[in-house]
Formats: structure tokens, sequence, C-alpha cells
């Protein structure tokens, strides 16, 4: 018997194959004779590393955490590694984090790799173009022939923020209102000055059937119309616009004057929404000169900072009257929770048309509450009699804390992603883990400290050791990193878990950590041996045979729904299906099976044990046999209808024998015949002689 031992393979093996040559032969530069042993080759024998964006990248607006995410998967012949990874979004409002570091992808492995993305509650809404680059190379860190980039573009979609009635109980209205006037430098006397209000709504919800509403000081007043104007409905992150004709009555003071608007609406939650501010507007009048004439202009402090972290505040007073205005009274007076860090009062004198810039380093405690904080700025004179004394000007800022997740115990660092390649790892191999370090914080992180520690040594660092060190990590960014790792292989096949421990400063010099598990599923390498068959020692054409082998699990991990199947070009009686169930690990069987010669020569067949491995994948294995059948051999007491139809008899050869013969035995007959007559002719002469013989004798006297 010529019988070899097939070999396990996955049932999907061969479709894989056909659509990757498929794949390849669409590649540029690709031959036909670079597939050789049903391995396929691009150009150069690598093929190619290949992005996908993960779901559809998208957020809303005001959202901090979005995350990108793509997978890359090499389909090179050799490792991969990918570093200088870059996102992009176009328009303005979007905050990317970085992702540092690299990834190590061996030949046929996949890796996850992902970006921190926040989008500001006063961006624009619509979809906008993403894309991904990063640079490509090989173990020696040459760039990868062939192909030295990795590209993917995607859209990135920014929705709008809309509350849905009876659903969102933190519906926020938020507006916001600045202005323009004509003249620039300010109003003159007369019909031919204009401000122009500019309605912003920052919250997230719709504001319908809004109103905005101007109260002018006296010697101002509308020209020619109302002091209202409708505006509809404004939706979130949308702006309208009104514009006002202002007249300015002959002979008035030269000096600041205010104009307070406000804006009056509903919400989808059917309340009232209700935005006020007052603008300081420089009128040139004919009058005399006040000690008033003071502008804070260009208030500039950002609009959303990390608690704990400290921030400026820059302003600029002006003098916009016709004469030096003394001892002017700056002063900058934050809300509680904020604490101001640098000189916060200034006196200084103002000639006419001078402006003066300044800044104020403010700063709040750590874990402060995550709300709005007014910083309020004022500028008064300050050696005016009482009853010449004036109010003076006073300008806002706003700024809003974020919580740095101290007071709610959420960590600084996190893995928000990890991949190992597939997805499952053989024991006894080695692999990649992936690991993706995200900072939730608003703080640069250093002196980041890794280190990986699993039970029982299941997973072993390769050529280094647990641990890597990080110098920093920027806020709201992520870092990669791949690790080299080998599975133990007695490891158990199971999901075993990897806790990831990360030691680090948030730059007040304490140390902080956070620590993480991560699960990686094992499998053990199925192994079905079967014994060799051994042929029968006759076999008949038409009569059944039988056939015997036995086999062994010699794996790890039990074979399930395990059956065994004979089929070929033979004949049989009944089935020769066996199911063997659940075979555990070390277990033995044994398959018999039956079957008919269908003619003389060699009886091929093959014997297919189907089951599935301890991760429910089906997998198969085939083991080919021939036999050699011969004829029948004949059976004397058979019927003689039941035998072979006699041959053809050569009658010509057997007549003209029989002629012979018929002449032979004619001749021997002859010559018998004749002597016959002879030997008569010859016993009549000796009877007579006896007869005289004797006659003569009984003549003679008696004693003679």
């Amino acid at each position: 018997m010529n019988s070899r031992r097939g070999s396990v393979k996955r049932g999907l093996g061969l479709s894989m194959a056909v659509a990757v040559v498929v794949l390849y032969s669409l590649m540029p530069g690709f031959m036909p004779e670079q597939m050789t042993g049903g391995t396929v080759y691009a150009a150069g024998g690598n093929g190619g590393v290949f992005i996908d964006t993960i779901g559809s990248p998208g957020g809303m607006q005001g959202d901090e955490n979005i995350s990108i995410g793509f997978q890359i998967e090499n389909n090179r012949s050799e490792t991969v590694t990918v570093q200088n990874m870059k996102l992009s979004i176009d328009g303005s409002g979007i905050t990317i984090g970085d992702n540092t570091g690299s990834i190590v992808i061996q030949s046929g492995g996949k890796q996850t790799v992902s970006f921190s993305v926040k989008v500001a509650k006063h961006a624009d809404t619509g979809e906008r173009n993403c894309s991904f680059q990063a640079n490509l190379k090989d173990q020696s860190g040459a760039d990868l022939s062939n192909q030295k980039t990795l590209e993917e573009h995607t859209s990135f979609t920014v929705y709008e923020k809309m509350a849905t009635d009876g659903v969102d109980s933190k519906t926020v209205a938020g507006v916001d209102i600045s202005h323009v006037i004509e003249p620039t430098d300010g109003f003159v006397e007369g019909n031919s000055n204009k401000i122009k209000l500019e309605v912003y709504n920052y919250g997230n919800t719709t504001i319908k059937n809004a109103v905005v509403s101007l109260t002018l000081p006296d010697g101002l007043s509308i020209y020619n119309g109302s002091n209202q104007v409708q505006l509809g409905y404004i939706s979130v992150g949308s702006r309208k616009t009104a514009e006002f004709p202002i007249t300015v009555k002959d002979g008035i003071e030269s000096k600041n004057y205010a104009i307070d608007v406000q804006v009056l609406g509903l919400n989808f939650m059917n309340g009232d929404v209700v935005a006020k501010k007052t603008f300081y507007i420089p009128v040139q009048g004919e009058g005399s000169v006040s000690t008033d004439n003071i502008a804070i202009t260009n208030v500039n402090m950002p609009d959303q900072m990390q608690s704990g972290q400290p921030f400026n505040l820059n302003f600029t007073v002006q003098n916009t009257g016709g004469a030096e205005i003394k001892n002017i009274k700056i002063a900058v007076e934050p809300a509680e929770g904020i604490i101001n860090k640098s000189r916060n009062i200034f006196i200084d004198n103002f000639p006419k048309g001078a402006s003066k810039q300044y800044s104020v380093k403010l700063y709040s405690f750590d874990g402060a509450d995550q709300k709005s904080y007014p910083v309020k700025i004022t500028a008064t004179p300050t050696n005016t009699t009482e009853k010449d004394a004036v109010a003076g000007v006073t300008e806002y800022a706003t700024v809003t804390l974020l919580s740095d997740g101290s007071t709610a115990k959420k960590p600084q660092l996190m893995i928000d992603n990890y991949s190992y390649g597939g997805s499952v790892v053989q024991a006894g191999t080695n692999f990649y883990l992936n690991l993706g370090i995200f900072n939730t914080s608003g703080k640069t992180l250093t002196n980041v400290k890794v280190s990986l520690n699993n039970a029982d040594g299941v997973f072993v660092p390769v050529g280094g050791s647990n641990s890597f060190f990080i110098d920093s990590i920027k806020p709201k960014a992520h870092y990669t990193k791949s690790i080299k790792l080998s599975t133990k292989p007695q490891a158990e096949q199971k999901t075993t878990p990897i806790n990831v421990k990360m030691t680090y400063e948030a730059g007040s010099g304490d140390p902080l950590e956070s620590e993480d598990v991560i699960a990686i599923p094992i499998t053990q390498r199925t192994r079905l041996v079967v014994d060799d068959l051994v042929p029968p020692t006759e076999l008949y054409v038409g009569q059944q045979g039988t056939c015997e082998l036995d086999f062994y699990n010699m794996g790890k991990t039990p074979l399930n729904n395990l059956r065994v199947n004979c089929e070929g070009d033979f004949d049989v009686m009944e089935s020769n299906s066996y199911y063997a169930g659940n075979m555990e690990s070390g277990k033995s069987d044994s398959y018999r099976f039956n079957f008919i010669p269908r003619k003389a020569g060699p009886m091929e067949g093959t014997i297919t044990f189907t089951f599935e491995d301890g991760n429910g994948a089906p997998q198969f294995l085939e083991v080919p046999f021939k036999f050699q059948a011969m004829d029948a051999p004949e059976d004397p007491g058979m019927d003689p209808a039941q035998q072979e139809p006699e041959k053809k008899k050569p009658w010509a050869l057997i007549i003209a024998g029989g002629v012979i013969l018929v002449g032979i035995i004619g001749g021997i007959l002859f010559k018998r015949h004749r002597k016959k007559k002879l030997n008569a002719a010859l016993e009549i002469d000796d009877f007579d002689f006896d007869i005289k013989e004797t006659a003569d004798e009984s003549k003679k006297p008696e004693g003679k």
C-alpha cells in the first residue's frame, strides 16, 4: 500500500489563497511567473501593507474624546514597522491628539492605531476631509521597497448637537453677541452711524423666535426704524446678524456711551433664552471732554482650560477721547475658584488716542469644579470728585475649567486599544502585542514607565524586558508601542490576562500610577494522528473487502464533533460514516469501513476526518489510500448459467486433428486385424497337429 498521512487544513484556506492571487494580479509589476508553489509574491518578493478605517469617523459639537481608529494589515513576506503616524482633518474647530511611537507588524498580521479628536462646540457642522499618513520601514530601518508610505483618505463628520425633548436633561442655551460699528473709530453727530450685531448660538439646543433689541443712552437713538429685529430660528452653531442705524444728536459730549443689547427667544424645551451684553461705543461730539472716555478692547483668554493649569488674560485699554486722561485704575477681578498669580491692579495715564496692553496670569486649583468662571475687568478714574465721579468701564471674560478627573477618580493614562495580529495567539509561537496608550488628561505626562505582567509566565518578552519608558505624552495624545512576546508551548487554551501598570508624573513631581488589564486568547495546535492502513491480503472484484485503522488525539485540546467518512471508486452496501463525537486529549479510537471493488486493478479512495478545534473553527484531515483488486477465481460448482460464456473454439483444427487421429486409429486396427487373422490361422494348424499327434499316441500299445 502506498499510503501517506494528510495534514490539517482550514476550510477557508483555498478560497483565501484564490482571493490573494486575484488581488496581487491587479498590482502593478505583477508577473505570472512570480507565483510558485502556491505562494503569491509581488515584484521584489513582497506584497503590500493595507489600511482600513474603523467605522465612520465623526462627532458632535463639543465632543472632547472622539477616537478615530485604523486597522493596518501586513500582506508582505517580511516584518514591517509603521512610524511617523499623522492624522489631519480639514477646517477649523478640530484638535487632533498626537500618536507617537511606532508599531511592528509581522507578515500576515494586523494591528490597530487610534487618534483622539476634540471638536469645539462652535465648530461648523458637515463633512470634512480626513487623512492618515505614515512611513513604512523594514527590520533594518530602511524604507520599505516598493512601498515607502502608507495613506488613508476618509471623511470626518461634525454633527450638530441638538437636544431632544424629554431626553437631554443637560440642555443649555448659549448665546454670544459681537458687534461692529460704522464709522469704525466711533459714532459722529448725525445719521451716518450703524451698529451691526452678530448673535451666535453656542449652546446645544436650537433657539426659535429669537429677537434682538437695543437700549440706547441719552443722545443716541434709532434712525428711521425699530430697536428690535426678528432673527427667527438660530440652530446650534449658527450665526444671525441684525443691523441698526443710529442717530447722534448735535452737541453731544465726547465719551464712551453704553448700548445694552438683549436677545430673547425660546429653546426646544420651551424655556426663555435671555442673553444680555453692554457695548461701550465711542462718540466724537463737540461737548466737553469727560474722563470716562476709556475703552477696554482686544480681550483675549482661552475659552477652556484644564483645572490646575495656569493661563493668561490679555486686554487693551484705550483713551478714545480728545484729551489726556490721568490716573486711570485698571483692575482684574476673577471669580471664586480662580486666583491671580501676578499684579492685578494698574494705575496709568493715557494721552489723547493712546492705548496700552495688559497681561495677567491666572491659575485654578486641581480638582476645581467643571464650569464657566467670569473674570471682571474695570477701568475707572481715581482723581475725580464725588460730584464728577463716573462708573468707569467694565468688561467680562469667561473661561470654562475642565476637570482633570482627580475628583472622579478616573485614570489620566489608560490603554484605549490593543491588538495582537489576529483573533487568537497559538501556544509556542511569537507575536507582536500592539499597545495604544492614551493621555486622558489636559496635562503633559512625563517619565512614563509601562510594565507588563502575567500569571505563570505564559507570555515572555523576546529580545527585551517586560517594561519600556516614554519621555512624555502630550495632553489628549496617543502613544503606540509594539512589544514582541513569546507564548509558552504548554500554555493552557484559554483567555489569559496581562496586567499593564503605568507610573508617571504630571508636572508636580509626585509619582502617579494607573493600571489596566488586557486579555489575549491562547489556542493550542490540534494534532490528530492516524495509523497507516494495512491493505487486505486478497481483494477480488465483486467481493466485499474490509479495512480498519486507528487514530489518536495527540494534541492538548479536545477534538469536537469528530466525524469519519470514506469515499472512492468502489461500491458499498451501507454507509461508511462514523461519528466519534468529542475526543479528549490522549484518547484513541478506530474506524472500520467496507467496500466492493468494481474492476480489477488499482482501487483508490480517501478517508476524511472532520472536526472542530478548541476555538470552534472547522478543520479536516484527509488520508488517501490505494488497494489492488483481482479477478475472482472460477468455481467448478458454479451453475453453468452463472459461468462466463465459452470462448469460440477452432473447429477446423479440431476436425483436421480428428481426421489424423482416425487415420492413426484405423491403421492400428487394420494391423491388429491382420495379425489376428494370422494368429487365428496359426492356431488352427497347431490344433490339427495336436489332434493328430494325440491320435497317434493312442494307437500305441500300453506300456510302450
